[in-house]
């Protein structure tokens, strides 16, 4: 698995994209959060996914490192300060639908554009890591739990790449 690729583009292109404020669809999860007093509007991020265009260095430079994935979909997550998604299981319906694959064998990977700033962490299953290079991947697989928070003062993107193993 990947665990770096060397950065080769440009933070900027991707600061002004169109990016859409969403959240988790496991209501029942955010739901247990907000009522012992989580705001449910920081339970949130912003995301742009395929099939809106993607900066050039996405297709040409990152996207190529993912060949050993089939099925190869990309978004990017930004985060602004003080939001965050707590600890949960992807859902990929829409993913198990198009491709009509076995949610257990779809990996995710997350590709980290800037190097992190204090606050920034990311939880994978048991493991939390607050300090990160641009160009740091982290993976999980298919049901695994995970969490993004960013209570630093700083925004965070990041590519997200779904896909299959072969």
């Amino acid at each position: 698995m990947i665990k770096h690729i060397t950065p080769k583009w440009n933070i900027e292109d991707f600061k002004n994209l169109q990016y859409c404020l969403t959240t988790y669809k496991g209501e029942g999860i955010i739901n247990q959060y907000v009522e012992v007093g989580h705001n449910r509007s920081m339970i949130s991020l912003y995301n742009y996914h395929e099939p809106n265009l993607m900066p050039d260095c996405v297709i040409d430079y990152i996207k190529p490192h993912f060949k050993f994935l089939n099925h190869v979909a990309l978004a990017i997550n930004y985060f602004k300060p003080g939001q965050y998604l707590p600890l949960h299981s992807d859902l990929y319906e829409k993913y198990v639908k198009v491709y009509k694959v076995n949610l257990k064998n779809i990996v995710r990977i997350i590709l980290m554009l800037e190097n992190s700033s204090p606050g920034q962490i990311i939880q994978i299953k048991d493991s939390c890591i607050g300090t990160w290079k641009s160009g740091d991947c982290f993976s999980w697989n298919g049901e695994d739990i995970h969490a993004f928070y960013n209570f630093s003062i700083n925004d965070r993107y990041a590519i997200q790449i779904t896909g299959v193993l072969e």
